[in-house]
This record gives structure tokens, sequence and C-alpha cells, in this order.
């Protein structure tokens, strides 16, 4: 489970949002968001509500880390397959990795 600075760095992250603009949408100093995104600082309950207000999510939500989606690969495990089918699964695998540079040429990572 992630810690409270993580926690905010990754919704903050997921915003697209700065420390700076944080800070001004949650009404805080950019000094103080900062402290509390290195571990230096804890939020107080009044801080960390209006974090998440200006995040537009609930306190409840902010503790509540999503979960991930499972992997192709697994979904597909589910079912049985055709051989044909699990080979052409694999190649559309390895093409997308390719494509965004996950995975080179030739197989190797």
């Amino acid at each position: 489970m992630m810690n409270t600075a993580e926690r905010i760095i990754q919704l903050r992250s997921m915003k697209n949002y700065t420390t700076n603009k944080l800070a001004q949408l949650a009404g805080i100093g950019q000094a103080t968001l900062r402290d509390i995104e290195i571990g230096k600082k804890n939020p107080n309950i009044t801080t960390l509500e209006k974090i998440c207000q200006a995040l537009d999510i609930s306190l409840a939500e902010f503790f509540t880390e999503p979960q991930p989606n499972p992997v192709i690969r697994e979904e597909n495990e589910k079912y049985e397959l055709p051989d044909e089918v699990k080979k052409e699964i694999a190649l559309i695998e390895e093409f997308v990795l390719y494509k965004h540079g996950i995975k080179k040429a030739g197989g190797k990572n």
C-alpha cells in the first residue's frame, strides 16, 4: 500500500497537475505540498480534505487504491483457446510491446 505522499503524487500526476497547480487549487502553500510529497511533513485531516477536494475525489477514494486491470494474457488463460488463436495473440502482444519500445526487436527486452 502506498503512503500518503506517494498517493498524492500518483493522483496529482493522473490529473496532470503540477505541485504548484494542486497547491493553488487546494488553497495551501506550494512549500507545504512539496514537504508533504517528499515525506517531510504529514498532512492533517483538513489539509488532506483540501487536497482531495482539489483532486475532485473523496477521502474514501484517496485511501482506496485502484485495482489494476488484468493483463490480456491472464484473461486469455480463462478460456480454452485454440493454439492458432494463442499464437495470434502472442504476435499482437509482441508487436504492441515493440511499437511502444517496451520490447526490442528479436524478442530481447
